[in-house]
């Protein structure tokens, strides 16, 4: 039979057994795609016995799976960790999903980065395999999380974020995951956040020396916020001249380093937007 055949008769009698229903959010999301680079193509059967508190997956034959490109409301934030912990275990703790791996060998904390597909049962018999990821994005359990192992998934991800974030639902209704925009007197607390950040503007500049690139969102570029882009990088991002995005809007996820600047090495970590896109 071939594969991909034995994945929808696998996945309808999931759906059809499993009286533990997934996340409602679940059946507003298209199939899972079945080929291509972030898709159902050479994932293979697995079966989930836990979910941890750093929202692992712990299969059943002693492996360990992270979801890749996902970030998790931190650990402070108890009730809406908890909150996003008991829903993803209530989906599929106990049940057969299917796991694809984004690398061909284990991390140094031994675990697989891997994208996971599962069906919800409340589709019947007919629900197809769906991408868990782009569950907990459009729920706003999560938000995308520029992992480079993950770079073939960004540009689903970041679709399925879109609208959580937008509507700011689940963690983006919290004012410290919510983006900032950097013309905006909230952004002067920029330098003093933890963790990812999500960051909105204009470049106004570009700095160049011997190393870098330098996008400067603000006309004193010593006080703005600034993208920072090592030559070295610069291929990554195709043709872009980084010149010629002056006037440009965009979105910028990362960790803040010294001052209020954030470097980027791959694509999926900028993101240029209509200036009347929603942020």
């Amino acid at each position: 039979m071939p594969f991909f055949d034995l994945l929808r008769l696998r996945g309808a009698a999931l759906a059809f057994g499993v009286a533990a229903a997934g996340p409602a959010f679940c059946a507003a999301l298209p199939p899972a795609a079945e080929t291509g680079a972030c898709s159902l193509e050479g994932a293979e059967p697995a079966t989930v016995a836990a979910v941890d508190d750093d929202f692992e997956l712990l299969l059943d034959d002693g492996r360990r799976a992270s979801l890749a490109g996902l970030d998790f409301p931190p650990p402070e934030m108890t009730a809406l960790r908890g909150a996003a912990r008991k829903r993803l275990s209530a989906w599929v703790v106990g049940r057969d999903v299917f796991l694809g791996s984004f690398a061909t060998k284990i991390d140094r904390w031994g675990r697989t980065p891997a994208r996971v597909y599962a069906s919800p049962a409340e589709g019947g018999s007919s629900a197809p395999l769906t991408a868990v990821a782009e569950a907990l994005l459009s729920a706003g359990d999560a938000r995308f999380r520029p992992d480079p192992v993950a770079a073939d998934c960004a540009k689903a991800y970041l679709a399925a974020e879109a609208p959580a974030r937008e509507s700011g639902v689940g963690l983006w209704s919290q004012p410290e995951f919510r983006p900032i925009d950097v013309s905006a007197a909230s952004a002067a607390d920029l330098k003093e956040r933890k963790g990812m950040v999500v960051v909105v503007g204009d470049v106004h500049s570009v700095g160049v020396s011997l190393h870098v690139f330098y996008l400067n969102f603000g006309d004193k570029w010593r006080d703005s916020f600034t993208v920072v882009i090592s030559r070295r990088n610069l291929a990554n991002f195709g043709q872009i001249e980084p010149r010629a995005l002056v006037g440009r809007r965009a979105r910028v996820r990362g960790l803040i380093e010294t001052g209020s600047r954030i470097e980027i090495a791959t694509p999926a970590e900028i993101e240029f937007i209509d200036r009347d896109a929603p942020r």
